[in-house]
């Protein structure tokens, strides 16, 4: 994967991100408790955290040693946007594309990355993996709100 390609594949999430409308509160399908809103929230959550994966390359893992642990990191970012609006998470999100495509301009692919949910994979293979990971809940979310139009 090359970082163009990168950087291809996250702004076309956005575009879609962006296109996104229907009723926020409806429960999101294979989600159990969440509801769209909550969804949009771990993807911008997880859009905005990206750029700091890439600031991680070629660093050493954290001093805590502790790995990452992705059942309490959904719950606590769901639990901080609670009282953020759809409006300001897709904003968001659109904030974390720009800074990740910055981020990814110059960087070394073959780098190893040291947070996250990937840490000691490749900046190129963390990247791919939270496209596709992004690709998956934002298909969710589409038909979530397909499902309930707002």
């Amino acid at each position: 994967m090359t970082v163009s390609t990168l950087q291809a594949g996250f702004i076309e999430l956005a575009s879609i991100v962006r296109a996104l409308h229907g009723d926020w509160s409806a429960p999101a399908a294979g989600y159990d408790g969440w509801t769209c809103k909550d969804l949009l929230a771990h993807l911008s959550s997880s859009q905005a955290s990206l750029p700091r994966v890439l600031e991680s390359a070629g660093q050493p893992p954290p001093a805590d040693g502790r790995p990452f642990d992705a059942d309490r990191w959904n719950a606590s970012q769901i639990r901080r946007r609670t009282d953020t609006d759809s409006q300001e998470l897709l904003n968001e999100f659109d904030m974390g594309t720009n800074k990740l495509i910055e981020a990814l301009t110059d960087i070394d692919l073959e780098k190893k990355v040291s947070v996250g949910a990937f840490p000691g994979a490749t900046v190129a293979e963390a990247m791919a993996e939270m496209l596709d990971h992004q690709r998956h809940h934002l298909e969710d979310l589409r038909r979530s709100l397909h499902a309930h139009p707002g």
